[in-house]
């Protein structure tokens, strides 16, 4: 029997905080990140990040400092400016997390020219938009700015712009999203007047809507409690679905609403039960779709949708928003765009066999080159928004508890709790399943609770303290917070085991899983640069596309197999970050789908296939190192 560590720093489990005020986010200077993730932003400043060039338009204007001239007929004029508006946040997010003056400079000039340039009645964004869901986006920016430099002319200039948006247009599109910022605001402002009108904003939405005159309501509008809570199945745009449903777990943190808690559980629940997807995300293309493993989601939900479940995690302090989390990182995430974050897709599938500039299998743009990797794309939100999956994961990487700090996500780094207390988190996770923490403090004892996070997944758990057993296993899904004192040189050693499994998918296939990680067939291909000029991208191209090409993949080698039924996958290490998952695979007959033009498109599963040839063993690897890839397989018939 392992020796339990003394009552001075007793380990408390539980699933839910005993305290009701939400975990906050630190300040992203606090936080620098080490190892894989410090080199994951490395790779970003060398790709796409650090060359707006490469994205082209709207990416190499001006950004927010300053308004951003139209190019061509594509678009309305709001969009160049919510893409530009999730380039901005995460460029600057970056630049604060790795202490890099340029990114941090051009964020901060675009936050200094919008909040220097207000309209006349307090309005902030471009005066040529009356939409103010680009600034909503932009808001997150602002809001990263001010964790760093806390400034009262903002929260001013805020509450100016808030009350400035008239009620008939608050409720309408994605201007609702503005609540985000508003209900943040109220708690740094202590104004419960915003607080107050977001929740009857919202809470009435539908019937405000109706008494519009003469005014066409649009899809984004039906997002409604009414429409969260009604019998039809979710039928909306999926990036809209991604923001509207932090809306009522920002509400329930606001007013203490159980209404609002439980409205906003529920329906991220009913939203991964109708469309979820075995990488962590659901089918969104544009609109959500069902279960169905051949539909793809839009790469802007990966990042979304983590940034959604940021809150959920905060606010209800529950292990799985974190575990949700990390799974679309990790996998959806990280598998829409190249290792070397040169190139992206716009749609992006579990089960991808082939991607082209003539490969896209969804109804949405059928047949065109949404499904390719690419630096520029026809509709330049996805190429604005993956810059902030990463800075987005670390912001929430550590907490702040009343009384403390909280490793929620896992990751190399260092956080400076205060000047006098920092903690080095030494970790490959997710690669790895050992998490340590080095306490480096000032001379004496300091008293801060750490609080550990034991994901779902993980069974037989074991932590030390100082070389000394806290429990001899801990419980799946929970936290643990170890109260302290600490000192110089202690020492938290947290072991979560990964263990190789099997999944069943909608529709009867197989996904493998090992921890947080989805493993994936990385089917061999061949790379050809891309140079053709496709009618429907209006002439937007990276300007060097030598160094930054659009891909054209396929398959070197078949990729058409199926598993028994009784596969089992068993991993084994590997000079390959996270190792590798090995299971037996027979080929089976299955082709490609074609187009009405001959387009090669990834089919569906195939129903009861049979082998025909010998088995063979497969290796998986991680899916956000993949491109074109096989994640489900179809299970032999007898």
């Amino acid at each position: 029997m392992k020796k339990l560590v003394s009552l001075a720093i007793l380990a408390t489990l539980f699933s839910a905080c005993a305290s009701d005020k939400p975990w906050q986010e630190t300040a992203l200077t606090d936080v620098r990140p080490e190892g894989w993730l410090k080199e994951q932003f490395q790779t970003q400043k060398e790709g796409l990040t650090g060359h707006p060039e490469a994205l082209s338009y709207p990416y190499n204007t001006c950004l927010w400092a300053g308004e951003i001239p139209r190019q061509g007929e594509h678009g309305q004029d709001w969009w160049r400016y919510e893409q530009t508006a999730y380039y901005t946040d995460g460029f600057l997010r970056m630049g604060y997390l790795t202490d890099d003056k340029e990114f941090i400079e051009k964020g901060e000039e675009g936050i200094r020219y919008t909040f220097d340039h207000p309209w006349e009645n307090g309005r902030l964004g471009s005066k040529r938009v009356e939409n103010t869901w680009p600034f909503a986006v932009f808001f997150r920016a602002v809001k990263a700015a001010y964790d760093v430099h806390p400034d009262p002319a903002i929260l001013e200039a805020l509450t100016k712009h808030y009350n400035s948006i008239p009620t008939s247009q608050l409720i309408r599109k994605r201007d609702i999203i503005s609540i985000e910022g508003m209900l943040w605001t109220a708690e740094k402002t202590g104004n419960k007047a915003l607080v107050v009108r977001a929740d009857s904003v919202f809470r009435m939405r539908k019937d405000l809507l109706a008494q519009l005159e003469g005014v066409a309501l649009k899809r984004d509008d039906r997002v409604t409690p009414e429409f969260l809570t009604g019998p039809e199945p979710y039928n909306m745009h999926g990036v809209t679905m991604s923001e509207i449903l932090k809306i009522p777990i920002l509400l329930y943190a606001a007013t203490g609403d159980e209404w609002y808690k439980n409205l906003a559980v529920s329906s991220l629940d009913r939203l991964y039960e109708e469309n979820g997807l075995p990488d962590g995300l659901f089918t969104c293309a544009e609109w959500l779709q069902g279960l169905e493993i051949r539909h793809s989601h839009e790469t802007c939900n990966a990042v979304d949708m983590s940034w959604t479940l940021g809150y959920y995690l905060e606010i209800l302090k529950e292990t799985r928003y974190a575990d949700m989390l990390e799974k679309i990182v990790f996998n959806a995430g990280a598998g829409s765009v190249t290792p070397d974050f040169k190139a992206l897709q716009y749609y992006s599938s579990v089960n991808q066999f082939l991607c082209t500039g003539t490969s896209n299998h969804n109804k949405d743009n059928f047949c065109s080159t949404w499904m390719a990797y690419r630096p520029t794309h026809e509709t330049e939100c996805c190429a604005g928004n993956i810059h902030r999956l990463f800075p987005n994961y670390a912001a929430r990487m550590w907490l702040r508890s009343d009384d403390g700090m909280v490793a929620a996500l896992y990751g190399p780094s260092r956080f400076h709790y205060s000047d006098d207390l920092k903690i080095l988190e030494e970790t490959a996770y997710p690669y790895s399943e050992e998490v340590r923490f080095k306490v480096e403090a000032t001379e004496g004892s300091h008293a801060a609770k750490l609080t550990l996070r034991i994901p779902g997944w993980c069974k037989g758990a074991s932590l030390l303290v100082n070389g000394k057993a806290v429990k001899e296993s801990l419980k799946s899904g929970s936290f643990v917070t170890l109260s302290g004192p600490w000192k110089n040189g202690d020492e938290i050693h947290l072991s979560l085991p990964m263990e190789a499994v099997r999944k069943t998918a909608f529709g009867g296939g197989y996904w493998f899983e090992r921890g947080p990680l989805v493993y994936t067939y990385a089917i061999p291909a061949t790379y050809t640069k891309d140079t053709q000029r496709y009618a429907n991208m209006n002439g937007k191209y990276p300007e060097d596309d030598e160094a930054f090409p659009c891909w054209d993949i396929r398959p070197s080698a078949p990729w058409n197999y199926g598993v028994d039924e009784d596969v089992q996958p068993r991993y084994i290490e590997s000079d390959n970050p996270g190792g590798k998952v090995l299971i037996s695979a027979c080929p089976i007959e299955w082709k490609y789908a074609e187009g009405p033009n001959g387009e090669l498109l990834t089919p569906d599963l195939p129903e009861s296939p049979k082998a025909t040839g010998p088995s063979r063993v497969l290796e998986l690897v991680p899916y956000g190192g993949t491109t074109i890839r096989m994640t489900v397989f179809p299970v032999l018939s007898d």
